[in-house]
């Protein structure tokens, strides 16, 4: 009997394992598809960002082990992003005319109205869902919301050096 209960155990935390590991790979894979096809129209440059290269390298450890380990990371990619967006918008700044300014001023903050309110929506919606699979996803959403923001930014800067 206790001999059953322990396989039984071992093939459940084998099986939660293989979830897990497939779970953080089909993320890796959204988040490069995503990084390809959302900016597919704009003339960015086709190399991986460090932002990402260290985000799929923290999902792959070994150590990660659970959907919460898997938040915490995208948290902090998410937090990487913003710094790197705003980073990229000081910089942007300081090339453009006033009237370039003065525009890209108002682009950012009705951007940043527009990344609260949508927040608002992720956290009602997807994060709202039963399962900590649905919590993950919408910090995910997060991430992509503020990840995208800054690879614009980034375009328009190159775009401003050709």
């Amino acid at each position: 009997m206790n001999r059953c209960r322990l396989d039984t155990q071992l093939l459940q935390q084998t099986i939660s394992q293989v979830h897990m590991h497939l779970l953080k790979r089909l993320l890796i894979v959204w988040i490069s598809i995503f990084s390809v096809s959302a900016f597919a129209d704009m003339a960015i440059e086709p190399t991986q960002h460090a932002i990402d290269a260290w985000y799929e390298e923290k999902m792959a450890e070994e150590t990660v082990n659970s959907t919460a380990d898997m938040r915490n990371i995208t948290n902090h990619a998410r937090m990487k992003w913003d710094a790197e967006m705003n980073i990229v918008y000081k910089r942007l700044m300081k090339k453009l005319s006033p009237s370039q300014q003065a525009a890209l001023r108002k682009a950012q903050q009705q951007w940043l109205k527009y990344r609260d309110a949508e927040g608002k929506v992720i956290s009602e919606i997807v994060s709202s869902q039963q399962g900590t699979i649905h919590q993950l996803s919408g910090t995910n959403l997060g991430m992509q919301l503020v990840r995208a923001r800054a690879l614009n930014l980034i375009a328009y800067e190159q775009a401003l050096e050709k």
